[in-house]
């Protein structure tokens, strides 16, 4: 958001019951005057008399503001920010007066209805910034655009999210309509979003919605798609060129036959995920030793099944595999793992046993998992869903879990100031080293013995800080992992796998590559890792 200032003076008002602030733009090396105020031209706007603002309070708010008796066309036109705090305001009509004006902030509207979502801003081409949580009802105009800040969760508002709202075109956008009544989210602002989350660590807020409402992709351009992808349809993305291949399959569940035209949402979320997955290190320079299939899936109906309880089922759909979320609270969903693989085999003819199974759920709720039902012939398997920090679920899930084989290093909030019980943690031992699993973290806190011990001491990595940090596999106390943070602990700020993670998840690719042709060596990952800024240690 971007914020004018008057070079010489501030005119604020300050009231009981409402805080409005406006900022007028000059020059810096001139005095303020009526003449650095850009105003439309006269054909453009109201007349002065005709200046009509619909609801007492906020004209009372905008007289007071502008220090005057009387609104014109060319007084409004100097505000550009405007914020509106804790007051009864019964309807916005005459806002569009305000033709300057780029950013409008309502903090609640106490002790009135919701106020109808007013059409008239869709003509203020100026405005770029909303923040008005609890405020409107009804829906969204159609002509609604270029928003790179737009906040109404909590209201009363529905329908489809307009296919223009948000400024693609700009470095940031936020969205903010959670518990809301929306059903529909253009898939390109969804791209958007999950990519500005995954560069910038904004903070969206898509779902859920409100009680009996869904929140699902849609295609703007749907009625100028002809050709569409059959149930089974597949297509190769990638064809490895190092290696023997590794194959990896990226597949969809709750898109319906209206989602899978082609280069429409399912084909677009699909490629996107692909590129999500290889768009974090060491997987981006180990990408040529895949090959990648997608998918087509038809489902019955489109959405996701989902309890925010655990007991009853918030919104229900019938899908292809019964993906679905059976507590919001746990994050994790279930689905027909075997129904996928046997789906995989009969539409490719390739066996993906022993390969990489990503599937994409239909929901923006946050939540996904990786399965280990396979691990005989480490067939690897996750499920990650829509949500805005789609990005990090992929490499946490898919990535982390999935390809490298590794646990998860946060810890329960039950279990934070809990030893892990001898039972349990000798249950994961045994597992864990007969699996080859859960390289990143340790039930003792020997430095000599850890798997990552190489690491520890290396000047090479000495900005990772890399040790022992206790917690993890989620328990407080009686585990240790290798980082203070990382993308298997945490998806705040700008996580990435750790070198110790990396270099897991470095061995099992290359070993399902090369096979027999590959030896781990640590040496050898730090020469991958570090790049051209490898250098071997002084003996």
């Amino acid at each position: 958001m971007k914020y004018f200032y008057l070079n010489r003076f501030v005119r604020s008002v300050f009231g009981i019951a409402v805080c409005l602030f406006a900022f007028v733009s000059c020059s810096d090396d001139e005095p303020f005057s009526d003449n650095n105020i850009v105003v439309p031209p006269t054909t453009d706007t109201i007349p002065s008399e005709g200046v009509v603002i619909g609801d007492e309070n906020l004209r009372a708010a905008l007289l007071a503001l502008l220090q005057t008796d009387e609104l014109t066309t060319e007084n409004l036109a100097t505000v550009t920010t405007l914020s509106l705090r804790a007051k009864n305001y019964s309807t916005l009509e005459g806002i569009s007066a305000l033709v300057n004006l780029d950013s409008l902030t309502i903090d609640n509207n106490i002790g009135k209805a919701f106020i109808e979502f007013p059409a008239e801003i869709a003509s203020m081409k100026n405005l770029t910034y909303l923040k008005a949580s609890s405020v409107f009802r009804g829906t969204l105009p159609d002509s609604l655009s270029g928003f790179t800040y737009f906040s109404v969760g909590e209201s009363f508002l529905g329908g489809n999210i307009p296919p223009r709202l948000m400024d693609l075109s700009a470095e940031r956008i936020t969205l903010n309509i959670s518990r809301s009544r929306f059903m529909g989210l253009p898939v390109d602002i969804w791209r958007k979003l999950c990519a500005d989350v995954e560069k910038y660590q904004m903070s969206q807020s898509l779902a859920p919605q409100a009680a009996g409402y869904f929140l699902s992709l849609y295609d703007p351009d749907s009625a100028l798609h002809t050709q569409y992808h059959a149930d089974g349809d597949f297509e190769i993305y990638q064809t490895h060129s190092k290696g023997n291949g590794i194959n990896m399959f990226i597949l969809c569940d709750g898109f319906d036959y209206s989602c899978n035209a082609v280069d429409g949402i399912a084909e677009k979320v699909m490629k996107f995920s692909v590129e999500q997955m290889f768009a974090i290190e060491p997987m981006t320079s180990l990408r040529d030793y895949f090959d990648i299939y997608l998918v087509y899936v038809e489902s019955p109906e489109k959405g996701m099944t989902y309890s925010s309880d655990g007991e009853t089922n918030d919104w229900e759909v019938e899908t292809k595999f019964g993906t679905h979320q059976p507590n919001v609270n746990n994050r994790y969903y279930l689905c027909d793992t075997p129904g996928i693989l046997d789906f995989i085999a009969a539409s490719t003819g390739i066996s993906p046993r022993g390969g990489i199974v990503m599937l994409v759920a239909h929901n923006m709720v946050h939540g996904g998992s990786a399965g280990m039902e396979y691990v005989s012939d480490r067939t690897s398997f996750s499920v990650s869903t829509i949500e805005p920090k789609f990005a990090k679920t992929v490499w946490h899930e898919s990535v982390g879990h999935s390809i490298g084989w590794l646990a998860d290093e946060y810890v329960e909030s039950d279990n934070a100031m809990s030893e892990i019980p001898s039972d349990t943690r000798d249950y994961y031992v045994s597992e864990y080293d007969r699996w080859d699993y859960g390289r990143n973290i340790a039930f003792t806190h020997d430095t000599a013995s850890v798997w990552w011990a190489d690491f520890i001491g290396d000047e090479r990595y000495a900005d990772e800080k890399i040790g022992l940090y206790e917690g993890g596999n989620y328990w407080g106390k009686g585990v240790w992992r290798p980082t203070e943070n990382s993308i298997m602990r945490t998806y705040d700020r700008d996580q990435q796998f750790s070198a110790p993670c990396r270099a897991v998840i470095y061995k099992e690719v290359m070993t399902r590559a090369l096979g027999e042709e590959f030896t781990y060596s640590y040496e050898d990952f730090v020469k991958f890792d570090m790049k051209d800024a490898y250098y071997p240690l002084a003996e």
